[in-house]
């Protein structure tokens, strides 16, 4: 994954006003983030032509809803700016639509971040967010894996005892997250991320002998969220 020694350059693409106006206040003066543009406009050309313009590290895009077209909006930005990690933002999605979001950011070296609006509760958490797809992660909503977890039952089997809170630590230990830095992003104590992650491991039951107990819950979780085959086996060292 590449690492930066200078502040992220961003990039952002808001339908609402009123949300455009407070990403950029967001991050005035920048500390670690500078926006070198804002615009209301988010249609692929648009999106295409600033990436040129600005040639941005990372791109955020406000939309309303995310539906299969996204995809496809993306998928123009992503050919006029190979480098550049987008980090997208709806108010509602459907299905249909993060699964072929999933199919974007599929097998890409190249950060990818979809959230959902509501969820982003602090300037920090937003920070944190930009800064790691500019380090290349992919990240999902964790309310959005719950949903994608529905349509299946044999994948929601695999997680149907954690707590929706727990479904959330988990979910931020599967994109890499150490145990402080989840506590930041998610604005609890480390004793409290701690706790949550002690009941995960409990819930999940016996680990095979040849596993870490962190390695088993990721593996589980990207197994149960649908990004890793039953047959297959997810190995890195945390």
């Amino acid at each position: 994954m590449p690492k930066l020694d200078t502040k992220v350059t961003l990039y952002i693409a808001e339908e609402q006003p009123i949300l455009r106006e407070a990403y950029q206040s967001f991050f005035e003066p920048p500390p670690d983030v500078d926006v070198v543009g804002v615009s209301g406009d988010t249609d692929a050309d648009s999106l295409a032509s600033a990436a040129a313009t600005f040639t941005p590290r990372v791109v955020l895009v406000g939309i309303k809803l995310l539906s299969p077209t996204t995809a496809e909006v993306l998928e123009r930005l992503r050919e006029a700016s190979p480098e550049t990690a987008i980090v997208l933002l709806s108010a509602y999605y459907d299905i249909k639509g993060i699964t072929t979001l999933r199919q974007f950011s599929a097998g890409k070296p190249i950060g990818c971040a979809y959230l959902l609006k509501h969820t982003i509760d602090t300037v920090e958490q937003l920070t944190q967010v930009v800064q790691s797809v500019s380090e290349g992660r992919i990240i999902v909503d964790p309310t959005v894996i719950d949903g994608l977890m529905a349509t299946s039952e044999k994948k929601t089997a695999l997680l149907k005892d954690l707590s929706p809170r727990e479904l959330e630590v988990l979910s931020w230990m599967a994109k890499g997250f150490r145990n402080g830095t989840i506590a930041e992003v998610m604005c609890l104590e480390s004793k409290t991320v701690e706790r949550h992650i002690n009941n995960i491991y409990s819930k999940l039951g016996d680990i095979p002998t040849s596993k870490d107990q962190r390695i088993h819950a990721v593996t589980t979780d990207l197994r149960g969220t649908g990004q890793l085959p039953e047959e297959e086996d997810w190995v890195e060292s945390f």
